[in-house]
């Protein structure tokens, strides 16, 4: 009866072992394969610990994994998380975190053993002295499908009484894609005219269409003028008006693009350029027009004025010419009816 007692006991002291261990990690998973994917502006709480017992590499580090939605290179992933300080030394944050790519269940350990440091410059990330970080991550490879996020805590104590469990809890914020700028090299520039710029995906693809830009221009003695433009096939143009005051001299411009929860900001390298005085527009259609018929209309009056003195055969000659010239008058002053309403 005694060996079946005992027996019982030594099953339930077993079970809550296991349990209590298992109850210790919680949220995140152990390897790659069981990671949850994480949502973006959602909010995600786990456990880790200290225990030798519940380290998953090595035998003294408890590491849990997060799996992101796809990303590229050049993204930013800025990632909001806390933690709970040790017992025994409370100004000091035991949680440390790093973005991992194009890892398995296979492959994440050896990973691991190349970490660095954890530090507040990364790219293994300690809590700041608030117990709070607000961490900006700027994705470094290529591989879009297998990124991690890995919270890890050394786990190297046996006495139970050193035992310590480590909440921690972080938002996903938005993505932000990267975008490369560049204005289109030119000497000169006319006051009226056209500046443009270059718009790019990471991958070296155009950015997408309806982008807003933003173009400063400066010159000497405190000269600015600003204007506004859309990405289109990757390239963004905007139309100059600038004053007088711009004539003749060397300006400076700059375009940029202000972070808009999808893409990163962009400025674009500073490019100076001499501001030429604009040309004088072309007559219109309809001012061309009047003054052919102005012309006409004086040749006519001075044939007529000559045919009226003139005798005999030159006579009727002008008046000949001065007929014909009336005809195209007409056609002239018709033209200009037409076009100048």
């Amino acid at each position: 009866m005694k060996k079946v007692v005992l027996a019982v006991a030594t099953v339930a002291l077993f079970v809550f072992g296991l349990s209590s261990s298992a109850s210790a990690f919680e949220g995140g998973g152990r390897s790659p394969s069981q990671a949850p994917t994480v949502e973006i502006g959602q909010h995600y709480t786990g456990q880790l610990n200290n225990h030798r017992d519940d380290a998953n590499y090595g035998g003294y580090v408890e590491v849990a994994f997060w799996r992101l939605p796809p990303v590229s290179t050049r993204d930013v992933v800025t990632i909001d998380w806390h933690s709970v300080p040790f017992t025994d030394y409370p100004g000091q944050y035991p949680l440390c975190m790093t973005l991992v790519q194009g890892i398995d269940d296979f492959s994440w350990g050896s990973r691991f053993e190349t970490r660095d440091e954890c530090d507040s410059y990364g790219p293994v990330y300690e809590l700041s002295g608030s117990g709070s970080a607000h961490t900006e991550i700027t994705v470094q490879e290529t591989t879009t499908n297998t990124s991690y996020l890995e919270f890890f805590v050394y786990a190297s104590r046996t006495d139970p009484a050193d035992y310590e469990s480590f909440p921690y809890d972080f938002t996903l914020g938005p993505i932000l894609h990267y975008l490369d700028a560049a204005l289109r090299p030119v000497e000169r520039v006319s006051a009226s005219g056209v500046i443009s710029a270059t718009a790019n995906l990471a991958n070296g693809q155009p950015a997408p269409d309806g982008l807003p830009f933003n173009l400063t221009v400066t010159w000497d003695e405190g000269g600015i003028a600003t204007y506004t433009g859309v990405s289109s096939g990757g390239v963004v143009n905007f139309q100059l008006a600038l004053p007088e005051t711009a004539y003749g001299k060397n300006a400076t411009f700059v375009a940029s693009h202000p972070a808009d929860g999808t893409y990163q900001g962009v400025e674009t390298p500073k490019l100076t350029v001499k501001i030429a005085k604009p040309k004088a527009p072309p007559p219109s259609p309809c001012a061309i027009a009047e003054n052919r018929a102005l012309v006409l209309s004086r040749q006519f009056k001075r044939l007529k004025s000559h045919a009226r003195i003139a005798r005999g055969p030159n006579k009727r000659r002008l008046s000949r010419r001065a007929k014909r010239v009336k005809r195209r008058l007409m056609a002239a002053r018709r033209e200009v009816q037409a076009l100048c309403v």
